[in-house]
């Protein structure tokens, strides 16, 4: 998913970024964009990002944001009732470290509301019946 990104990043022209997102469509990849930009969505982590090792650059990790994917919910407020706010954020950290790093940057992209150079707004010209904006109802 993090090389997607860069790969949509990189594009200068708004047209192409959106063509880019619906040639990407995945689930995995609407999770993402729904973990930074739906506003029903809170964190349950304390803000800035945690202190981790990240991986290097290695094609072992590539799949693994794809299955920690089930696991978002823990980080979510409302998403795990009885977890303990330090075994939520050591539950992160330890995912953050097992990640590609080019994935565990997206995901603190997420956690921060804000994917540098796929605003909002592009997202929902890819995918216009995607976040829906809640304001408008």
């Amino acid at each position: 998913m993090g090389e997607i990104i860069i790969e949509v990043r990189k594009e200068k022209s708004k047209k192409k970024k959106v063509d880019l997102l619906k040639f990407y469509d995945h689930p995995v990849l609407r999770g993402m964009l729904e973990l930074a930009y739906d506003n029903r969505l809170n964190w349950a982590l304390p803000e800035g990002n945690p202190p981790y090792k990240a991986l290097e650059k290695s094609f072992d990790a590539q799949g693994h944001l794809y299955a920690d994917m089930r696991r978002m919910y823990i980080f979510l407020e409302g998403g795990h009732k009885t977890i303990k706010p330090l075994r939520r954020e050591a539950i992160f950290v330890n995912m953050l470290e097992e990640l590609d790093c080019d994935d565990a940057a997206l995901l603190l992209e997420c956690k921060a509301r804000k994917i540098a150079g796929v605003p909002k707004k592009i997202v929902q010209e890819a995918f216009p019946d995607f976040l829906i904006d809640e304001s408008n109802i």
